[in-house]
């Protein structure tokens, strides 16, 4: 659809043409929504689009220090959460060392994008 066609949709249902215009759920259906969205399961794929969707995160580059070549870059995250997974630490230790610009165990490096 086109935008025009989307935005004129919209329209005809905002305010009180919304079926729910000043309607409630009740806590009976907010718990059921609860626990559904509990039980959801993504795969990684989907996960890594929803992360780069988002507006947070901290997009991570990770170099690897090798001899002849100085660093090299080895991965790309959406977020230091993710880089951090790749070297089994916490992402707020990626951070830390992000900022700091010091060298992880004499070997990793991390910036931002």
């Amino acid at each position: 659809m086109s935008e025009e066609t989307k935005k004129l949709m919209s329209l005809k249902r905002t305010g009180e043409l919304n079926p729910l215009h000043g309607k409630f759920h009740s806590e009976k259906s907010k718990q059921l929504m609860r626990q559904k969205a509990l039980g959801r399961k993504y795969s990684e794929q989907t996960k890594l689009l929803m992360s780069k969707a988002s507006p947070c995160g901290n997009p991570v580059n990770v170099y690897e220090e090798c001899s002849s070549e100085g660093f090299k870059l080895i991965g790309c995250f959406v977020s230091a959460r993710r880089a951090g997974k790749l070297l089994e630490i916490s992402g707020s230790t990626i951070i830390k060392f992000m900022k700091s610009g010091a060298i992880f165990k004499d070997r990793y490096k991390f910036s931002s994008r």
